[in-house]
């Protein structure tokens, strides 16, 4: 997957949008001008969210990636029970990207945090375990 930060969400060049924007400018009135920033703004802030979310999904396939054939090691049960109260398939879903009800099953910010809590969490018990 590769993120395209120069463009908007509709595929315009964000260049191209600021150019718009200040050759405009000049023939606006302040009211225009406040309307046209706020429509920038809200551009902006869909764009950054785009961003944002493409990251979220790179940050889970390359837990997915790293944990290999680990998953056959670990309890992917114990883990969705005892640190997030949910499903040993809610857990699998997110961690394979299944598509669940027409979307894509993935961890938000704070899941994704939890999850990397919780390998932490169990890799400190098993060092524990390691020097008794």
């Amino acid at each position: 997957m590769m993120l395209e930060l120069s463009k908007s969400t509709n595929g315009e060049d964000v260049d191209e949008i600021i150019k718009r924007y200040n050759a405009a400018n000049g023939n606006m009135t302040d009211a225009e001008k406040d309307a046209y920033g706020a429509k920038v703004a809200a551009d902006i802030d869909r764009m950054l969210k785009v961003v944002d979310d493409d990251l979220e999904v790179l940050k889970a396939e390359k837990i997915r990636s790293a944990m290999g054939d680990l998953g056959s090691a670990i309890s992917f049960a114990y883990i969705a029970k005892h640190y997030f109260g949910k499903s040993q398939s809610w857990l699998t879903q997110r961690l394979n990207g299944s598509v669940v009800n027409g979307k894509t099953a993935r961890f938000n910010k704070t899941e994704l945090i939890q999850f990397q809590n919780a390998i932490h969490d169990l890799g400190r018990k098993l060092t524990a375990i390691a020097f008794l």
